[in-house]
């Protein structure tokens, strides 16, 4: 199968800890690099071209979907709705499920593409249908994005459908060869209705089809048919975010497959790239696709190795045959990231032990195919040259342990990052509950003697498995908060968040620590150097228009993202450049998951202290 789900009562690892082909190429890259991005969450900024390989791949992805027998080829892009699917992304099974395949009428076999030009032109009319839907999700969700970079109107939208097209003719040659096969071994029983437990996104229910399969015709097989048996299992565009993940037996390890076939009874493992694939990338991908071989090995009882694994450069194009490895290569691979893993999210490592050692680049032509390394360094690329010390920072981080602010009658202490914990666990006594509402299961408050805090409920699910409300709430009811995030809100009121590493369960052992409300810093002081600035719109539910203003920073300890409403930052933020040393003043603390924040309101204050040397003598 495609998709494999943690099991809860085995994965002690979480999603949180697994780890990936990327995250194994970026530390392959450079431990630093890695170090920054992933313990650091320096996000690098996000230029469209990022957004536009996701709305090429959702693109071809939902001409994939669409069917020759159902859609006409001029219908809108939704004319086949979405798939019903839950939370944790399992196809919804119930009777009363409504998969939108079932009610479009089939097309009459002779409105059916009934040769080779056909389809394509019926395909490749579906391409022009659907990709304007998907840039403009894309661009949605690039103007949405703090780091958003560059700009938009560079895209060449010619150039993002030839990609899409070019993706279609691929598809193209499985269905042809699937023709001239006779429709493949998979035919009588595609036509008796029979379904894989993963089948290719469709329309129709994963279950088999006790009457046949609808769009089942009689004799030869056609062209509609080759098209429904070729088609690969993709990743649906309309199943919830990161939930067509296949993750390892052990938990450690996770991937998602872009496309895979297996209508000749053999399976190929297929990557789409939205590039040409003539840069350093392309060395990634090879290990990225080896790293998928392993993935379907152990995730098939290590019973089953995949036959064919390929890259598509959609803007060259071209395909690339990747060697697939040996049972002795996938094992010694599999041990090898163990190890990366056991190094990396076992345990996290610190600073020093990720050091900034760049590999050589690697050179490749269109295609990637593999040629002389490009003159340069990897450092001379990397977003993060600025602040690191294998780039242009050259003197070590030194802070101060205090300073004093310009108009401040006393000099203010400050913090390093490193140690800044949000997190509290306390005892108490239910004092209100709320009804469900925004998709929270409970508004609540608890009470700690005259002292009584909000609890707020961010995430349902623990990332250890079960729920982060291990009881049902009830008013009185003496309870223990575990790791809950401590805040302070506008007014002033404590407010406890619950995100996936917290957990309310009811207080029966006393012997487990807690802390007092009033015990827990509410406003802290740090110094760092800024690595970036950044901002970010929207509209609220009222219609108003919104504008907050971040800020990341690091010390010799730590890193942390600190943001606030715009209007509440002072003029330092726009004199503030990358390299500079800040201090920021009076913030609160947040948190999701693993990555601690800073809350910059209106009593906070940024300062600049020490300007990086720009000159250029």
């Amino acid at each position: 199968m495609p998709v494999r789900h943690a099991e809860p009562e085995r994965d002690e690892i979480g999603p949180y800890n697994r780890l990936s082909a990327s995250q194994a190429n970026a530390y392959r890259a450079c431990p630093r690099l890695w170090f920054y991005e992933k313990v650091y969450r320096f996000k690098m900024p996000q230029i469209p071209v990022l957004f536009v390989g996701r709305a090429v791949e959702e693109a071809l992805c939902r001409v994939l979907r669409d069917s020759p027998s159902l859609v006409a080829s001029s219908a809108p892009s939704d004319a086949l709705g979405p798939s019903p699917y839950q939370e944790d992304g399992t196809p919804e099974l119930s009777t009363n499920a409504q998969w939108p395949a079932p009610g479009l009428m089939p097309l009459l076999p002779h409105e059916r593409p009934s040769t080779m030009d056909a389809l394509e032109a019926w395909g490749l009319e579906r391409c022009r249908v659907h990709l304007p839907v998907s840039l403009e999700k894309a661009k949605l969700a690039w103007e949405k994005d703090e780091r958003k970079a560059g700009q938009w109107d560079e895209v060449d939208h010619t150039a993002c459908l030839e990609m899409v097209m070019n993706g279609l003719r691929f598809h193209l040659k499985e269905v042809k060869t699937c023709y001239e096969a006779g429709g493949g071994p998979l035919l009588p029983s595609w036509r008796s209705g029979t379904r894989p437990d993963w089948p290719a996104p469709d329309g129709y229910a994963y279950p088999s089809l006790a009457r046949g399969h609808p769009l089942a015709e009689r004799g030869e097989v056609t062209w509609a048919e080759a098209w429904e048996l070729a088609r690969p299992w993709f990743v649906d565009p309309d199943a919830p975010p990161f939930t067509m993940n296949a993750i390892h037996p052990d938990h450690w390890f996770q991937g998602e497959y872009d496309l895979v076939y297996r209508w000749s009874g053999k399976t190929v493992i297929v990557d789409i790239k939205a590039s040409v694939g003539a840069t350093d990338r392309s060395g990634d991908y090879v290990e990225q696709m080896q790293a998928y071989a392993m993935l379907w090995y152990v995730t098939h009882d290590r019973q089953e190795v995949v036959d064919g694994l390929e890259i598509w450069y959609l803007g060259h194009p071209s395909i690339k045959s990747i060697p697939v490895p040996s049972v002795d290569d996938l094992v010694h691979l599999e041990q090898t990231l163990e190890v990366m893993w056991q190094e990396l999210r076992q345990t996290t490592p610190n600073l020093d032990a990720c050091p900034p050692s760049p590999r050589p680049l690697r050179g490749f032509d269109p295609g990637g195919v593999p040629s002389d390394a490009p003159d340069g360094l990897r450092c001379d690329r990397c977003d993060w040259r600025s602040v690191c010390p294998g780039g242009q920072r050259t003197e070590p981080l030194v802070f101060p342990s205090a300073c004093q602010l310009p108009g401040a009658t006393q000099t203010t202490p400050l913090q390093k990052i490193g140690p800044l914990d949000p997190r509290l666990t306390v005892r108490g006594e239910l004092s209100e509950v709320g009804f469900a509402s925004e998709n929270r299961p409970r508004m609540l408050t608890l009470k700690q003697g005259v002292h009584a805090a909000q609890i707020q409920v961010i995430a349902k699910e623990h990332s250890d498995g079960g729920a982060t409300l291990a009881l049902e709430p009830k008013r009185g009811q003496s309870v223990i908060l575990h790791d809950a995030v401590f805040t302070i809100n506008w007014k002033g009121e404590i407010v406890l968040k619950m995100d996936p590493f917290s957990r309310l369960e009811e207080d029966t052992d006393p012997s487990v620590e807690s802390g007092d409300l009033f015990d827990k810093q509410a406003k802290h002081n740090v110094c760092g150097i800024v690595v970036y600035a950044y901002e970010k719109h929207g509209v609220g539910k009222g219609g108003k228009r919104w504008s907050r203003k971040g800020i990341m920073v690091m010390d010799d300890t730590g890193a942390m993202k600190i943001e606030g409403w715009a209007d509440d930052w002072n003029p330092q933020y726009d004199l503030a450049e990358v390299g500079d040393t800040v201090v920021l003043a009076n913030i609160g603390l947040d948190a999701w998951a693993r990555e601690v924040r800073g809350d910059y309101t209106r009593n906070s204050r940024l300062q600049i202290i020490d300007r990086v040397d720009r000159s250029t003598a």
